[in-house]
């Protein structure tokens, strides 16, 4: 099954992860990444994810065993515990609830996954097997990088602070593409950004 590529605002929205060790503290990271707020549930919590608390006000621990009321509130949920029994139980505690929900390396739990991605400021790509090859969208990911460059990160937001202007400045949607098209490949081919003034 191809899972939708749906992109989700993660800004400061609660997120909440069950469990406490590496695998928990990758799933952490990631939704760090992308600006949510994060509720740890487990009993114990490995270093990586104490530290990462000590220096990120936007991650609480909870050290005690999961609940099922644990669910509730949140946008969606990661099942990251050792217990595959467990992360069944929070899967069906979500899907009862309508919460999106990730159990570990239980496909068949999952009502979404973590993708690979590659992330330059705003601009993303992000790359999935249906949960079929990890090893797969690893490599698209290695590969991708010289691609997708801080430069572009960089593009990105240039691109989405003329955005308007350009809008006012053409009438019609073919006129606007050419522009965003020239003014694109006009930074790619000189590989620096244009000079706002001058558009």
């Amino acid at each position: 099954m191809a899972y939708f590529p749906m992109f989700v605002d993660l800004d400061r929205q609660p997120c909440l992860v069950a469990g406490g060790g590496n695998v928990a503290a990758r799933k952490v990271q990631v939704l760090r990444d992308f600006g949510a707020k994060v509720t740890v549930i487990a009993s114990d919590c490995s270093e990586k994810i104490m530290d990462m608390a000590s220096n990120d006000k936007m991650i609480e621990i909870i050290k005690r065993p999961f609940m099922e009321s644990d669910c509730r509130g949140y946008l969606l949920v990661v099942a990251a515990t050792d217990d595959k029994a467990l992360n069944h139980d929070i899967s069906e505690y979500c899907k009862n609830l309508g919460i999106m929900v990730n159990a570990v390396d239980q496909k068949d739990d999952c009502s979404f996954i973590f993708s690979s991605y590659i992330k330059e400021k705003n601009l993303v790509a992000a790359f999935s097997s249906g949960g079929n090859s990890p090893a797969l969208t690893q490599y698209l990911k290695s590969e991708e990088k010289d691609i997708l460059t801080p430069f572009l990160g960089e593009l990105n937001e240039f691109m989405g602070s003329i955005r308007e202007k350009v809008l006012k400045e053409y009438d019609t949607e073919a006129e606007r593409k050419k522009a965003f098209e020239a003014i694109i490949n006009s930074a790619v081919k000189e590989k620096k950004l244009p000079d706002n003034g001058s558009l």
